[in-house]
């Protein structure tokens, strides 16, 4: 990919420019935002356009035609190492990281093999227990001359303080609704700029959802849990049978079903705050089929918000699935209530 068809973060995009052409980059980035919005490819075009070398230091930029651009295209580089959550594993191992002549903290302590330096690129950083953070941080705090890290997750607080604290963190915002419409065609996502359009609207600016939503059991079961959670007074038993019945139905345990989980809290996050908005006055937009949340006050509005988002953190902790929904379901109610 070229630096040309990455759509949005023009922010982010110039302050790595100017850190790079004034040489003030950090040894370690958190880069931070919801799934689906191209992080992981943000850092694997900064790895980019620092490794290649075709194109002066100071510059954001790669020609694409060396052979260190063909081998980062190709993922074959020695110089940039990738990290990220094995397949059926719910977590980044200690093998992957400290594994000897293997490990991520190794192979950042070898010479580049092109000269500049060495790069590694650490996916699904929310998934890291303790263990994990503990044994990145000497190399966190003594990083080798010139080595840089990219650590990727949702959330700075769901990661360790000492983790944070090491870390430049860079914050990264959702795709508008326009350029999410136009990945869906470039990927094919959508057949028509109408579909294409109707999908990012319920997307959030998230690639890998409208992806989802393209699944028509996904489109359904989010219809059933709109009408649910706008359903007053609110059925705690419906609710929670709906969402327990479908992640024992659809979605396989593990990783995919802590996922799906926070999918179905980001949903309900994101009518709570659009109903507040519409309930403040903040949002002219005519929003019908918030009604029932309109009936709610702010101030239970703000309660029920902040309930779920920490229920939402909770999921990264070893909770059973069942006992979150049941708990969440049960408070949602009684607050609604109120």
């Amino acid at each position: 990919m070229e630096w040309s068809e990455f759509l949005g973060h023009h922010r982010q995009r110039r302050w790595f420019q100017n850190a790079i052409e004034h040489h003030r980059l950090a040894s370690t980035f958190l880069l931070v935002g919801p799934n689906g919005i191209g992080k992981k490819t943000f850092a694997k075009l900064v790895s980019k356009s620092l490794l290649c070398t075709n194109t002066p230091e100071d510059q954001l930029s790669f020609c694409n035609t060396c052979e260190t651009c063909v081998q980062l295209e190709a993922g074959t580089h020695p110089d940039l190492k990738v990290v990220e959550r094995e397949e059926k594993k719910t977590l980044v191992t200690m093998e992957q990281i400290v594994g000897e002549q293997s490990g991520l903290c190794y192979e950042l302590r070898m010479r580049p093999y092109s000269g500049r330096r060495k790069i590694a690129i650490i996916n699904d950083i929310d998934t890291f227990e303790a263990e994990q953070a503990n044994s990145l941080l000497k190399t966190l705090e003594e990083p080798p001359p010139g080595a840089i890290i990219f650590l990727v997750g949702t959330s700075e607080h769901l990661q360790l303080s000492t983790i944070r604290s090491r870390s430049q963190i860079v914050r990264f915002s959702p795709l508008t609704s326009t350029e999410l419409a136009e990945l869906l065609l470039r990927n094919k996502l959508a057949e028509t700029t109408q579909e294409a359009q109707s999908i990012a609207q319920v997307a959030r600016g998230s690639l890998e959802i409208a992806a989802q939503l393209k699944n028509p059991t996904l489109r359904e079961f989010r219809t059933h849990l709109l009408t649910c959670l706008l359903q007053r007074p609110l059925d705690f038993v419906r609710l929670n049978k709906l969402i327990l019945d479908h992640l024992k139905d659809e979605v396989p345990d593990g990783q995919p079903r802590r996922e799906f989980l926070r999918w179905i809290f980001d949903e309900a996050i994101d009518s709570l705050r659009t109903a507040l908005r519409v309930c403040l006055g903040a949002d002219a937009r005519q929003h019908k089929h918030l009604d029932p949340f309109e009936s709610l006050p702010p101030t239970t509005l703000t309660k029920l918000i902040h309930l779920t988002m920490k229920t939402r953190g909770d999921v990264s902790r070893n909770i059973a699935p069942a006992v979150l929904v049941e708990t969440w379901t049960a408070e949602l109610t009684s607050i609604a209530k109120a």
